[in-house]
Order: structure tokens, then C-alpha cells, then sequence
């Protein structure tokens, strides 16, 4: 009745790594800030679109299973790391998570955009 479960691993990519490929290839990539609209409107990576977590419950038929990298990053990569896991159980295997989220996209000194892009990101997604 019981099944002891190994969590599957979350592939993370650092925000500098994927940044460099991300402005070589976008087209290779989608690139989802899984946080509400208000945090994403504040200050969000550039390139990123929004679909917020709640979204993607019936979102997700509109993504490919193949052919393009899903990025996924919110403010410090625990939201995004839930967003992974429910693609993965919907058969998505072409995930990566953006380690450290917003937080360390701006450490790395990566390019925001958004309406307070100086406004300090919160450590809670």
C-alpha cells in the first residue's frame, strides 16, 4: 500500500551559465518566472515570462515535452523547485531550475527588468 520514493533530482543551472547560452540560443529555451504577477511586474530576469505556479495546472498542456529547455526561476528557487516537480509528474524531462532564483540572478549581476527593478527581492516565495 506504501511506497517508499527516492525525490527525483532537480537539475539547477547557475544564473550566469544559463544566461550566457540563454542570449546566444533563446530560441532554445523557455524561460517561466513561476512567481505572481506583482513580484514579476516589480523585478523579474530579462527575457523571463510570467506564468505564475497556479497556472501551470492547466497551463502546462501549452508547453513542449521536447524541442526547447523549460528555465524555471522565482524568487529564491523553492517555488520554481515545486513547479519542476509537478512538470516532472506531468511528463516533462526537459526542466532545469535557476539555483538560487532572482536573488542569485542579481548577485551575479545579471540584467532585471520590471517596474522597481532596485526594489529588494523577498527571500519567501
Amino acid at each position: 500500500k506504501w511506497i517508499n520514493l527516492v525525490e527525483p533530482p532537480i537539475h539547477d543551472i547557475t544564473s550566469a551559465e544559463f544566461y550566457a547560452d540563454f542570449e546566444k540560443n533563446p530560441d532554445n529555451y523557455i524561460f517561466i518566472d513561476v512567481r505572481n504577477e506583482s513580484a514579476y511586474n516589480t523585478a523579474h530576469a530579462k527575457g523571463s515570462v510570467n506564468k505564475p505556479i497556479g497556472s501551470l495546472f492547466d497551463g502546462h498542456k501549452f508547453l513542449p515535452k521536447s524541442g526547447k529547455q523549460i528555465v524555471l526561476i522565482c524568487s529564491s528557487g523553492r517555488l520554481a523547485g515545486v513547479a519542476y516537480g509537478y512538470l516532472e509528474h506531468q511528463g516533462f524531462f526537459n526542466l532545469l531550475r535557476i539555483e538560487g532564483g532572482v536573488q542569485a540572478w542579481v548577485v551575479a549581476g545579471l540584467p532585471l527588468e520590471g517596474s522597481n527593478i532596485h526594489a529588494p527581492i523577498p527571500t519567501i516565495d
